[in-house]
């Protein structure tokens, strides 16, 4: 039930209700990787910042597709109109790490290439958190991998 109720705030939009009903939904089933996927976005339209980076640290490091392969359209993602809110920020541009961390995940769901560009631009900074660092390695070893099956 709160799944389906999680689902209809997702579409809606509504992330603090949505984020409500997924957190219920992950107490009975903490392996529900779709949930997570949802909840990632959620957090980081609620202003939780880091526990959006902890989701998605986990399921990144389990599976990266599971974000790399979204279909925006089949998926009703709604990661390009969150990024384009944000502005055309770059990942070179003076702005707060959070918003930095943010746009980083989001990208993932759309443009690996310039998810990539943000994780790096943090990983560089000096008191870079060693998961930052992580993230970074693997996004960049898919990419890397997709070259070789496309080359």
């Amino acid at each position: 039930m709160s799944e389906m109720l999680g689902n209809q705030y997702f579409l809606s939009r509504n992330f603090s209700k949505a984020k409500e009903a997924y957190e219920k939904v992950l107490e009975s089933e903490p392996e529900n990787d779709f949930i997570k996927k949802r909840l990632i976005i959620c957090h980081t339209q609620t202003g939780e910042i880091k526990k959006a980076f902890e989701l998605f640290y986990e399921v990144v490091k389990r599976n990266i597709e599971l974000i790399t392969k979204t279909d925006i359209v089949a998926d009703d993602c709604p990661c390009p109109e969150l990024i384009s809110k944000y502005g055309n920020i770059k990942p070179d541009e003076e702005c707060s790490y959070d918003s930095k961390l943010m746009l980083g995940i989001l990208w993932l769901y759309c443009s690996i290439e310039k998810s990539f560009e943000f994780f790096d631009a943090l990983a560089a900074e000096e008191d870079s958190d060693i998961k930052i660092k992580e993230i970074r390695d693997l996004i960049k070893e898919k990419i890397n991998q997709s070259k070789v099956h496309y080359s």
